[in-house]
């Protein structure tokens, strides 16, 4: 008799969020249900943590054994300072948030999973699944892409500048991932609509319904008969989670209440969800200044975990509100339905699709204010009925299990094994100094001869790893690209700079797209011979090679070292910005003048309200961070459990209480100097003690030890 249950697997997910180390989020919750469920299927399942060992609520070591005991094992990723197979990183590449990407993929290779679970946002998948179409790493690994929400989706509906070229680099590794994934997975049509009006479609997306951690017993019906007095904003507490709409429409009830005493009026409204910022200022601030003027109490609850957040709406008289002005599949919504809590949400992106039809008009509204303060001027006071979910939810489990078993069947790695071509690939090398001229007569030479030959471009400074051309070999048989570009080392001090590929609008600001070791076959050699001006450098000739519609891929492989700085020819950045300007697509125009913004900002006269300083500078990157940490402390456990003790060391010096939201810290100086005379100051216990110069804090320990000696040798003369 065979065994038909479905083969188990070594499965990994990759993700910046997971409950417990993130108190809340849609990703997060997605990604802990998914856990456990193909842990249920018998999987094996590790869960890498892209933020290291940062969590919101206690040690991160606590939530690596309440994980272990559901059968998952949960790795935190390591700085790149301190993981020691990480080589140091040069240019843009040493941003931590480029070189994760690099260290992700060595990490991955090292493990050797079977199916590995990738989110849209940050492009981690881009360089996975680059190295695996290659051949070059994770060959037996399938690959899976889930479309929750990119980067530059977020920042779309939250009206986020885009500040600084990782971020636009990102944006477009976070497009072509898709093309390069086994699979690719949707909650609903709207994110991969989304994507091709950008220019970036998602092949192929299976639409699946979320995984839904149990949320736990529905609301009992009785509850439903209770009329509704209580507004709750279930979401993060940013632009595009609705709050400003939700704002102007409860300005709105408040005036008709001052023209209307009979007019509907909630008793209380809460705001529930991770606080962040709301037209630029931090979301508590400016909601305490919006209800200032309302008549019924507004309470923002943003340090709940999920658990706290689900009792707080399953009370008698909580309507819950989803609102977006763009939505993929929010999770809050997902929760809302399965506890049968009422709820309106906003008409939008892919909200209709989790929301049975009959329930539509009754529990959808516009994302407007007027529309939205309206239908709550019909809800308030009276009861609402939960929506029914369009989906029933118990078949989730069996049709996400039937998909992973789909995926492990098929081969992990598909592409036939390549053939060595007849015509090996050549180094040509040139004089380090001015490299560009005798290329360019050596292509020349080589295309008026009808050589068939590829050609590596190396200079005398320049030393091929072993096996390296053998291998870029392979990988041009494997993808047929016309041109590879290779990772680089500076022998030096062993910093790596590895190579971009397809982020034409980046390419218009920064050479990231070739470097030692370019490889052209045939038709990129008949393509430089023809139309590139060694002046503009490598980074022009690819540039010429795209317009002729060649395509050129980047190796996530160092294979080449050299022995000084490799840099572009100084007129190849007035020429080659061009060339790459003339092959960007249009439908890219808005990130290249969202990053052409940011870089005029830079240059507008000090205190002008648009100037923006890029965050490329050290410095404001360094105050940037300084401000998120100190507004992380004062919101961690430790320090809301030890408020009580600053507060009464305030009392007694005469000072108001601490005040529960962070003060703003726009002090002159960087924001860590304002955070430290706040630990200093009489509202910290140990502020004493941290203000005592250290040199005193050592003589007191030292005459202490001194004494209990001195005591101890009289005693025993006694």
């Amino acid at each position: 008799m065979t065994d038909s249950s479905p083969p188990t697997a070594r499965v990994c997910l990759v993700t910046t969020e997971i409950l417990g180390p993130t108190r809340t989020g849609g990703i997060a919750t997605v990604l802990s249900a998914l856990a456990d469920g193909l842990v249920a299927q018998g999987h094996t399942v590790t869960v890498l943590c892209l933020n290291g060992t940062r969590s919101m609520d206690g040690p991160f070591d606590r939530w690596v054994a309440h994980y272990r005991r559901r059968g998952i094992t949960l790795v935190p990723l390591p700085d790149p300072t301190d993981d020691a197979t990480m080589p140091a990183m040069g240019g843009l590449w040493a941003e931590r948030s480029l070189a994760r990407r690099w260290q992700v993929l060595a990490w991955l290779e090292a493990q050797a999973f079977d199916l590995v679970h990738f989110n849209d946002w940050g492009g981690e998948a881009a360089l996975a699944g680059r190295a695996r179409a290659q051949g070059i790493a994770l060959r037996q690994t399938r690959l899976v892409l889930g479309l929750h929400g990119a980067s530059d989706w977020a920042m779309t509906g939250n009206d986020t500048p885009l500040e600084d070229l990782p971020r636009l680099i990102q944006i477009e590794l976070e497009r072509i991932a898709p093309r390069l994934m086994d699979a690719v997975w949707s909650p609903s049509g709207f994110m991969p609509a989304w994507l091709e009006a950008r220019g970036a479609p998602a092949p192929d997306v299976r639409l699946m319904p979320q995984p839904l951690p149990d949320p736990g017993p529905p609301r009992p019906p009785a509850t439903e008969t209770a009329p509704i007095t209580h507004l709750v904003l279930f979401g993060r507490l940013e632009d595009r989670k609705g709050v400003a709409v939700l704002l102007d429409a409860l300005d709105r009830l408040a005036e008709a209440t001052r023209t209307d005493p009979t007019a509907a009026a909630p008793t209380a409204v809460i705001f529930l969800g991770r606080a962040a910022t709301v037209q630029g200022e931090p979301a508590a601030r400016v909601i305490g200044r919006r209800a200032a003027s309302w008549p019924w109490p507004a309470t923002v609850c943003d340090s709940l975990d999920r658990d706290a957040a689900l009792a707080l709406l399953r009370a008698p008289g909580r309507l819950a509100l989803i609102l977006a002005p763009a939505e993929n599949s929010p999770m809050t919504l997902h929760e809302c339905l399965a506890l049968r809590i009422p709820v309106l949400a906003s008409a939008t992106g892919g909200i209709p699709e989790l929301i049975a039809t009959e329930d539509h008009a009754r529990v959808l509204v516009p994302y407007d204010a007027d529309a939205l303060a309206e239908r709550l001027g019909t809800v308030l006071g009276q009861p609402f009925a939960p929506a029914r979910p369009a989906h029933d939810a118990r078949d989730t489990a069996r049709i996400w299990a039937a998909w992973h078993a789909d995926l492990l069947a098929t081969p992990g790695d598909r592409t036939p094994p390549t053939t060595p071509q007849p015509n090996p690939i050549t180094p040509l090398i040139a004089p380090a100094d001015t490299p560009g001229p005798t290329w360019k007569a050596a292509l020349v030479a080589r295309h008026a001869a009808n050589d068939p030959t590829p050609v590596c471009l190396l200079t005398d400074a320049d030393q091929i790893a072993p096996g390296a051309l053998s291998l870029l070999d392979a990988v041009l048989v494997r993808t047929g690209a016309a041109l590879l570009a290779p990772a680089w080392r500076d022998a030096r001090d062993g910093r790596v700079f590895p190579c971009l590929d397809s982020v034409p609008a980046s390419a218009q600001a920064t050479p990231l797209v070739a470097g030692p070791g370019l490889v052209l076959t045939r038709a990129a050699i008949e393509c430089a011979a023809r139309d590139w001006d060694p002046l503009s450098g490598l980074w022009g000739l690819v540039a010429v090679c795209r317009a002729a519609g060649l395509t050129h891929e980047a190796v996530p492989r160092v294979l080449v070292s050299r022995r000084r700085p490799w840099t572009e020819p100084p007129t190849a950045l007035a020429r080659a910005p061009r060339l790459w300007a003339a092959v960007t697509p249009p439908v890219l125009a808005p990130l290249t003048a969202a990053l052409l913004a940011g870089l005029s900002a830079a240059r507008l006269p000090p205190g002008s309200s648009a100037a923006r300083p890029l965050s490329t500078d050290a410095r404001e990157r360094t105050a940037r961070r300084d401000r998120r940490r100190a507004l992380a402390l004062w919101r961690s456990w430790p320090w809301r459990v030890t408020r009580p003790l600053r507060n009464r060391t305030r009392r007694r010096a005469g000072l108001p209480p601490e005040p529960v939201e962070p003060p703003p810290l726009t002090a002159p100086g960087a924001a860590s100097d304002v955070l430290f005379g706040m630990l200093v100051s009489r509202s910290w216990p140990l502020g004493v003690l941290v203000a005592t110069p250290i040199a005193r804090i050592r003589a007191q320990i030292r005459a202490g030890i001194w004494g209990v000696f001195r005591r101890r040798k009289t005693s025993l003369r006694g």
